[in-house]
This record gives C-alpha cells, sequence and structure tokens, in this order.
C-alpha cells in the first residue's frame, strides 16, 4: 500500500503541468478564455458599445454576456507571483452610480491556490478602464490566481470589466508603512484626547496639525506643514464694485495664537486684535476657534468679532490641510475614495452617494485663478447634504466631515491638491512624485466656504462642523449625519 502511494505521487508530480510564472492570456488577446475559467455571463469583446473606454489591446473580458442582472465568476488559472503584485485594468460599478447602496459589489481578487485571498479592489465606478495593483507583498513565489467577481443582481450600473493581468512590481513606493507624525510635544502643540479621536493644535499659530483615530490608528492629517485653521476675507468697497478688493484675505496660520483656554476635552484658540492681511495690514478684528472632543467625534466651531467698517466675505472654516488618505501603507492612501451624497433621481427616493479616487487622480474643476486644483460641491445647490467623507475599503475605516447647522446658508465643500497636480495622468495617478516634489510638501486640503459672510460691525459665526471616525462607506456617512442632523434640530427646539 506504501509503495502504491509513492507509485501515485510520483505519478502526479510527473503529469501535473507547473504553474506558470505569468497570467495565461492575462490581455484575452485570443479572443477567448484560454488560461481561465469563466461562467456564462463573462464573455470577450472588442466593442466598446459606445460607452467603454481605455482597455489595452484589442480584446477585454465583459461580464454583461446575459445583461446586467446576471451574475457570475471570472477565475485564471493558477500561476507564480514572480513579482510584487498583480497589475490589471478594470471598469465597471461597485454599486448603483457609485451609491454604496444597495450594497457593494463587482470586486478581483488575489488568491492564494488554497484560497486564501490575499488582496481585493472594487470596480472604479467608471467605464473607463483604470490601472489597479493586488498587492501581493510577502507572498512573491507563491502558487496564486486571479478570481473577478460579478454579484451585481441590478437592472443598471452592475458590469465589471478586466484587461491587461500581469504580474508586475508595485509601483514606487506603494507598499511603503506610511510615517505617522512624531509623538505629542507638550512644546509645540496643544493635545486633545478623549480615546476616540486625538488632535494637536500648533502653539504657534493655532493650526490643526494632526487627527488620529484613536480606534485604528489611522491619521487623516499626514502631512503638518500643510495644516490649516480658517481664512476669511474683509472685502475693501471701491468707489466702482469692479474695484472692490475681494481678495482681502486673513489667513489663521499666519497669525500668531494669542492664549488659549483648555477645559477637559474643550479647547477655545484666541487670535487677539490686531489680524494681518497676507500683506500685513491691520485690520481691528479676533477670532475664537473652538475645539471639543464630544459624541465620539470633534466638534469645530469658529466666531469672528469684526468692529471694522467692512464686511465678512468668504469664510473657510475648517481649514484641514495635508490629508493624503487613510491607511497604514502608502498602497492604502492611494486607495482611499473621497466619498460625498448625490441628488436622489426621484423625490420620493433617498439620497445616494459617489465616490472618486482623488488621492490617485485628483481632477480640477477651476480652470482659472493661482490656486492648485480644485474640487467644489455645494449645499444645496448641487449636493443634497453638507459632508464630505474619505474612505479606505482597505481598512474599512472612513472619516466623516460633515457642517451640521448649515439651513440659514448656502454652503460649499472644497478640495484643493496643494502645490499642484502633475498635469498628466499616468498610470499612479497625476500627485507629483516625490522627486518632482523636492521636498516640498503635497496634501489634499478641505475646508467648507461660506460665500454669504457676516456683515460689518458684527460679530460673525461659521457653521459648526463635526468629524467622526466610523466602519462603512456611504450609506453609514449618511446615516451618521442624520444623527447629528436631528440631534441639532431637537437642540434646538428645547
Amino acid at each position: 500500500m506504501r509503495a502504491r502511494g509513492l507509485g501515485a505521487a510520483v505519478l502526479f508530480l510527473l503529469v501535473a503541468p507547473p504553474a506558470r510564472a505569468d497570467v495565461a492570456n492575462g490581455g484575452f488577446e485570443t479572443g477567448d478564455f484560454a488560461g481561465w475559467t469563466a461562467d456564462s455571463n463573462w464573455v470577450v469583446v472588442d466593442n466598446s458599445c459606445g460607452y467603454y473606454s481605455g482597455w489595452s489591446g484589442k480584446y477585454w473580458a465583459w461580464s454583461g454576456g446575459k445583461g446586467e442582472p446576471a451574475t457570475g465568476v471570472l477565475k485564471s488559472d493558477t500561476f507564480v507571483l514572480d513579482k510584487q503584485a498583480v497589475h490589471l485594468l478594470i471598469s465597471g460599478w461597485a454599486s448603483v452610480q457609485g451609491s454604496g447602496l444597495p450594497r457593494r459589489w463587482n470586486y478581483v481578487t488575489l488568491n492564494l491556490e488554497d484560497g486564501t485571498e490575499i488582496d481585493r479592489v472594487y470596480a472604479p465606478d467608471t467605464t473607463a478602464f483604470v490601472p489597479v495593483w493586488l498587492d501581493g507583498s510577502g507572498h512573491k513565489g507563491q502558487r496564486v490566481y486571479i478570481k473577478a467577481v460579478d454579484d451585481a443582481d441590478q437592472p443598471t450600473y452592475s458590469m465589471l470589466c478586466v484587461d491587461d493581468v500581469r504580474t508586475a512590481d508595485l509601483p514606487g513606493d506603494y507598499a511603503r508603512r506610511v510615517a505617522y507624525p512624531q509623538r505629542f510635544d507638550p512644546r509645540r502643540s496643544l493635545l486633545l484626547e478623549d480615546g476616540n479621536c486625538l488632535v494637536e493644535v500648533s502653539r504657534a499659530n493655532g493650526s490643526i496639525t494632526r487627527i488620529r483615530d484613536e480606534v485604528s490608528g489611522l491619521d487623516l492629517i499626514l502631512e503638518p506643514r500643510l495644516a490649516g485653521s480658517y481664512r476669511f476675507a474683509l472685502p475693501i468697497p471701491g468707489k466702482e464694485p469692479w474695484q472692490t478688493i475681494e481678495a482681502n484675505w486673513i489667513v489663521g496660520r499666519e497669525q500668531k495664537l494669542s492664549t488659549f483656554r483648555q477645559e477637559g476635552g474643550k479647547l477655545t484658540l484666541y487670535w487677539d486684535a490686531p489680524l494681518r492681511n497676507y500683506l500685513g495690514e491691520e485690520f481691528d478684528a479676533s477670532v475664537a476657534m473652538t475645539i471639543e472632543l464630544r459624541d465620539g467625534g470633534i466638534l469645530f466651531s469658529l466666531s469672528i468679532d469684526n468692529p471694522t467698517p467692512y464686511p465678512v466675505g468668504e469664510t473657510y472654516f475648517p481649514i484641514l490641510g495635508g490629508i493624503q488618505g487613510l491607511g497604514e501603507t502608502n498602497g492604502q492612501l492611494i486607495a482611499t475614495r473621497m466619498v460625498r451624497p448625490v441628488a436622489a433621481a426621484t423625490a420620493e427616493a433617498a439620497a445616494t452617494h459617489t465616490s472618486a479616487d482623488v488621492f490617485r487622480v485628483f481632477g480640477n474643476m477651476s480652470p482659472f485663478g493661482d490656486q492648485g486644483p480644485e474640487q467644489f460641491y455645494a449645499y444645496p445647490a448641487s449636493q443634497p447634504e453638507p459632508w464630505v467623507g474619505f474612505s479606505c475599503p482597505k481598512t474599512g475605516r472612513s472619516a466623516l466631515v460633515c457642517a451640521i447647522d448649515p439651513t440659514d446658508r448656502s454652503l460649499v465643500a472644497r478640495l484643493e491638491l496643494v502645490p499642484a497636480s502633475s498635469g498628466t495622468t499616468r498610470d499612479d495617478g497625476n500627485w507629483p512624485r516625490p522627486e518632482e516634489l523636492r521636498g516640498q510638501p503635497i496634501g489634499v486640503e478641505l475646508s467648507f466656504v461660506d460665500t454669504a459672510g457676516g456683515r460689518a460691525g458684527r460679530t460673525y459665526r461659521a457653521a459648526p462642523v463635526f468629524l467622526r471616525f466610523l466602519d462603512g462607506e456611504g450609506p453609514a456617512m449618511s446615516k451618521e449625519y442624520g444623527e447629528r442632523k436631528a440631534e441639532k434640530l431637537s437642540s434646538a427646539r428645547s
């Protein structure tokens, strides 16, 4: 019996083909699924259907062969992971209109031969093919396979497309561990901490230099050199409207912090008059900003005492600068999605959500001005709820930033990539690479902009903003915002 078993093993070794060191037919250029196993909804196509763009070569794999509601799996033959990762192009939808509802679907995984999942990426919510990497760091030389899963059973936004599957090294420092800011230094910073969140503020100018999720250990601000607090204008009227100096800016990080008061989990910062504009000219205005740990998150409030003859113009508050994504590795930062609400298709339906990979490709919505590339979303004109979130799908953790008292004003959620984008989209996106930055800091700046401002000689109060870390994506963020809004309305009535 022992000999017969050994003979069987020897026979198996003789006839079992060795695993390939690359992905067989990874571009589907044979025009069929040679090297793959496909359920019947998957087909190889060479036609864009008028929607898809950006695939490689002539052919690509599409999960729409039996219509959008059809589901099924596409699986590669086993191969040896001879490099750090697997590169592929994908397009399609991770939920209806990128809303996160009714659930998250359509993904591609890298798996060990025994079925253990190593990494996963979801469809990018676009019909343009985008490059992604499945991180196989630590598994080089092992037998693996790719699995593309279309589990979207809805009549729309249910497609998944795959092309150009091949082993590759991770781009740049993709696998590099994130270097979080140094621990609290009481000589340079003020500290708030309660087990849910940690906030550090500069003693010099009051800028918000650190926001940390104590539950996951993830930092939201990774470049404190871009930290901010507030910015507002004191427009100086001219004889003619076109002569008015609108951009008479008072920038918080350029002011010296006068004093502060800390009581438990509440920190109030004071900038006494006079405040100086970007030219060094003085104005008889003062500012108080409060940061309070409450309800598992952080509440930011701002008041401007303005006895000057000039009105308060556009006000940016709070300014959260130096955001590079959420994650423990550079790859997780790049995969972080910016999530925001969008209007429902009908009056009876609930608001939905959309997302974008702004930490890989930061699109510019403003063709004018001397700032970096900007994105802006107006409430209530084009966005039904005043919030923006950042979600890392590889950690399951998100950060929600919402204005909770906007009922009497219009607000704009504004994001800017500082200092600039590369100008062209490359395989690793359009963020400048380290050698292009030459030591300059880089990150996204987020703020809510009140375009109405306040009257001259009056105290102006900005809409309070609440930040909270949570599990989940768009639906969880919208639920959290709804709870904050309900509590505010209830408090106002009482």
